[in-house]
């Protein structure tokens, strides 16, 4: 956790445009946050043009939904909301006023991931001591894995 989830017009989300805004969405989370970028996850859904409507009419619309941990205050959620809009915008090209972007908190003792359950905000530092070695084990994984993407196996 945190999942940011892009319901987005296959017209935006090239493989070139999903690398660059999961990099992106990582950066801008991470600083507005603080929280470690191995925990941010990215998910693209592509959709044809005409499965997206609103009052019933066919539009242009990129839906991205942000889980992130309860206990941010409205100043930190605002700056995520108009950071990725912003990253988003830029990278695809896609005018902001055609996105709807939600962040939806999830209380950290109810969600888990790698095993772990998740601390809630401000309490990173103690959680990350408690379980370094469940942690590091996680970014070896998680590096393992990226360098045989790289290498195309």
């Amino acid at each position: 956790m945190p999942v940011y989830q892009c319901v987005a017009p296959t017209e935006f989300t090239s493989a070139e445009n999903r690398h660059e805004i999961a990099r992106e969405f990582t950066r801008v989370h991470t600083r507005i946050t603080s929280a470690p970028a191995a925990f941010v996850n990215v998910i693209f859904i592509d959709v044809e043009p005409d499965h997206t409507f609103t009052a019933g009419e066919s539009v242009r619309r990129t839906v991205i939904t942000g889980f992130i941990r309860a206990g941010r205050d409205a100043e930190t959620r605002g700056q995520l909301l108009r950071g990725i809009s912003q990253t988003w915008s830029r990278i695809t090209g896609q005018e902001i006023n055609e996105l709807l972007l939600g962040l939806v908190e999830v209380d950290p003792t109810s969600a888990m991931e790698a095993g772990l359950i998740l601390p809630a905000p401000g309490k990173e530092a103690e959680w990350a001591v408690e379980n370094a070695d469940a942690i590091a084990e996680l970014k070896k994984k998680d590096s393992a894995h990226s360098e045989s993407l790289r290498a195309g196996r």
